[in-house]
């Protein structure tokens, strides 16, 4: 599967998570670092030869956010790491001096996915490519951008994306741009996200990013 394929694909088993044609929302929690794999896994072992409801097992999800949650680097670099084969990993492993050690439970925050040092600031809708992160509340929080549409003049119209956060979860979210040549906080771009009002999305945004191990894949 291609680098844009695999990118939605990881996103969406978080935002989309079903267990058993079951669609269950994940919550998010600080901290959680769980692969979907992972989070099947648990259910699976709590269910066990009993049978459950959806509603149950939704409840089961809710309730135990600590081992079902996702926060909003580890939901970044699964869906980033996969969608580059593990080249988001290798990457920071040797950056960081990890060698071996970085796994998709330790090693990576939100400021290391953001940060300046490992890869390009893009200022214009016009040059953001699905791949790239946002650094937003100063490097506190991670959103990853999986589409980019365009109009038949090859203008950009809108920038989807999504990520975990406190308020809702893993979800998506969509930029409408009005200016393609503006910043995604300028005042033509219209943020749409269930966890935000427009302002304060733009309030929280810092810039996008383009980090280095994924720029070969765009």
């Amino acid at each position: 599967m291609s680098f844009l394929t695999i990118l939605n694909t990881s996103c969406s088993r978080y935002t989309a998570f079903s267990y058993n044609g079951s669609s269950i929302k994940l919550p998010y929690h600080l901290g959680g670092k769980k692969t979907p794999d992972q989070i099947t896994a648990a259910i699976s072992n709590w269910i066990g030869s009993s049978s459950k409801t959806t509603a149950e097992i939704q409840a089961y999800v809710t309730k135990n956010s600590s081992t079902m949650g996702i926060d909003c680097s580890g939901f970044a670099y699964y869906v980033l790491n996969e969608a580059t084969s593990g080249a988001v990993r290798t990457y920071f492993e040797n950056k960081l001096n990890l060698a071996g050690k970085l796994t998709y439970g330790y090693g990576i925050k939100a400021s290391n996915l953001t940060g300046t040092a490992y890869g390009t600031k893009i200022t214009a809708a016009k040059d953001i490519k699905p791949g790239c992160v946002m650094n937003t509340d100063n490097g506190g929080h991670v959103i990853v951008i999986h589409s980019v549409n365009r109009n038949d003049a090859g203008v950009v119209t809108s920038i989807v994306y999504a990520h975990s956060n406190p308020n809702k979860g893993p979800h998506h979210g969509v930029v409408t741009i009005g200016d393609e040549t503006k910043d995604l906080n300028d005042s033509s771009q219209t943020w749409n996200d269930p966890a935000y009002t427009d302002a304060a999305a733009k309030k929280l945004y810092t810039y996008t990013l383009l980090l280095e191990p994924v720029a070969s894949f765009v």
